[in-house]
Formats: structure tokens, sequence, C-alpha cells
């Protein structure tokens, strides 16, 4: 009886091993990776929205700048493409845009004293480019940057005075920075929400005083302010990145 009893209780605890050997060698529940959105590659897009300045306009004398009008307001909106590439290491993203754009921006003002105040002065601004680096940090689809580089307009003045009027256009050259937010909504569509300020510092015009003009030789005063939003279409040059565990 004893060593039927034995027999029994060694037979249960050879049951109970090979049970939590089985128990102990079940496979672990398999986490599917996390795709990460990457921000590498090269792009196209459109952009559009509003741009605003001051300008202002002088003349200049052996020398000696005199303002002939007071700063003045221009506002306008403005449309057009961008192209560019991105390249990120860990959560930083570095890249290079250009942007080509129309726009109708334009302000005058009447000359000041001791100019002939009969007389209106105007600049119009019908194109707007940049040129810029990019530096920012992407929260996986969200990426926040700051941005710098070079900015050319096209600008023409005008003057019209009693049965005179005399005009000249250029592209003048300056400085570009600001910020932006782009939000990646699909794998290879885009959209952002950007500033820039530009300076375009003192361009000369009229080098040779119009006909009917003894005073026109100088230059204006140029700034732009602009937010726009745009669309950006992105060719992939890399495959997602896939975080760890």
């Amino acid at each position: 009886m004893i060593a039927l009893l034995g027999g029994a209780a060694l037979s249960l605890g050879l049951v109970n091993a090979a049970s939590a050997a089985d128990m102990a060698v079940k496979a672990r529940p398999v986490i599917a990776p996390v795709i990460i959105y990457s921000w590498t590659g090269c792009y196209v897009g459109i952009e559009g929205g509003g741009i605003w300045g001051r300008s202002r306009h002088s003349e200049q004398t052996a020398g000696v700048v005199t303002d002939i009008t007071n700063n003045f307001d221009l506002s306008g909106g403005l449309v057009g493409g961008t192209a560019g590439c991105n390249y990120q290491i860990s959560n930083f993203v570095l890249g290079v845009e250009g942007d080509a754009s129309w726009t109708n921006k334009s302000g005058s003002a009447a000359d000041i004293p001791p100019f002939n105040t009969a007389f209106t002065s105007e600049t119009k601004e019908r194109a707007f480019y940049t040129l810029r680096g990019r530096a920012g940090v992407a929260f996986d689809r969200v990426l926040v940057y700051g941005t710098a580089g070079a900015a050319a307009a096209d600008v023409g003045i005008t003057v019209t005075g009693p049965g005179v009027i005399a005009s000249e256009d250029k592209t003048v050259w300056g400085w570009t920075a600001g910020v932006g937010v782009e939000w990646a909504f699909a794998s290879n569509w885009s959209a952002k929400l950007e500033y820039l300020h530009a300076d375009f510092g003192n361009p000369t015009f009229f080098d040779v005083p119009p006909v009917g003009f003894s005073n026109r030789s100088g230059g204006i005063h140029l700034t732009d302010d602009l937010v726009r939003v745009g669309v950006n279409y992105k060719f992939n040059w890399a495959t997602p990145v896939v975080a760890k565990y």
C-alpha cells in the first residue's frame, strides 16, 4: 500500500513538472514595431498667402541722403512654387529650400516738404524669391523649423507729378529669415504654415534722373513680411524608420 501511494505521488509530480516545463517554453507575444515617419527626401510644392511691408523713397546729393517720402505701407498677396530636400538625423532635420512667387504687393505716398507735395511715389513688387537653409526638430510627422538665407524681388518704382511720370524696374537682393511648422498628413504629402521676414536694404534707382525730374537720383528702403501656407509632395529616399524595443 505504501509503495502504491509512493508511486502515485511520483507520477503526479512528474506530470506537474512536465506541465510547468510546457508553460515555461511558451512563445512571448509578438509586439508590432512602431513605424516612425522619415523626413529624408526631396520635394516640390505650391504655396500662397499674404505679404506686406514698408518702403521709403529718398534722394542722394553729394553723398547726403534726404527722404522724399515718409515710410509707407505696402500689402498684397502671393502664390508660387517651391522645391527642396531634407535629410533626417535622429530627430533633427536639415534641408535646403528655394521658391519663386508672383505677388501684387504695392503702396504709395505723397512726397514731403521741401519736395513738391503734388508728387506721388509708389513701390510695387512683382515677384519674390528665396533660397534658404532649414533646420528643425521632428516629432514623428510634425516638423518645427527655423529658416534663413538669401532673398530677391522684382521691384518697380513710379513717380507721378503734374504732367510728368517716371518709372524703373529692377531685381533687388537681400536676406530673409523665419519659422514654420510642417505636418506630414500622408506618406508622401505634407502641409506647412510659414512666416518670413525679408530686408532688401536701400537699393538705388534712377542713377540718371529721368527727364522732368531734377532730384530723383537716389533709392528706396524696402522690407517684406509674409505668412503663407503650402502643400508639398515628397519623393522618398529612404524607408520609414522602425523604433526598436
